[in-house]
């Protein structure tokens, strides 16, 4: 019998690497968030460029720069990684293990992969769960009736 091949799609190819490499995962992530034309997530100008170091490499913060508001900032900007110290390559490796696995992932599972403590993985286990809920979930709770209990005394 021949076998089927294992064909992966080039996002799938990019994410073991976006989880080993902190630069990669910056790269995997503002891909996946502007594509070819990075915006300002404040005022969503197209002017923008790219800060580099000194010596022409990337900023080490990886840092933006609106023409249009002047303001600096990241693809954290604006989504659940914002105002989190937890590096971009274990985010990756996050997203990856909660969307791709059946039951989803313990914040202790995360904590063994990344070397991050126990809070902090929780802390991004929390923010990845909330993302992935769906967004009217409370207005779906609103409209669910209780049945109710008939007690005969």
């Amino acid at each position: 019998m021949p076998k089927v091949a294992n064909k992966k799609t080039a996002l799938e190819a990019s994410i073991p690497l976006a989880c080993a490499d902190e630069a990669v995962a910056v790269a995997f992530l503002e891909a996946q968030r502007w594509g070819e034309t990075p915006n300002c997530p404040r005022c969503g100008d197209t002017d923008v460029t790219m800060m580099k170091a000194k010596d022409g490499s990337r900023n080490a913060r990886f840092l933006w720069r609106c023409h249009g508001c002047k303001q600096q900032y990241t693809v954290r900007v604006g989504t659940i990684m914002e105002d989190s110290p937890i590096p971009f390559r274990h985010w990756c490796l996050a997203f990856y293990r909660a969307s791709a696995s059946k039951k989803g992932i313990s914040a202790l599972q995360i904590q063994r992969e990344t070397g991050l403590t126990y809070k902090s993985a929780l802390f991004l286990m929390h923010r990845i769960r909330w993302a992935m809920a769906p967004a009217n979930a409370q207005e779906q709770r609103a409209f669910v009736r209780q049945p109710r209990l008939a007690l005969n005394l």
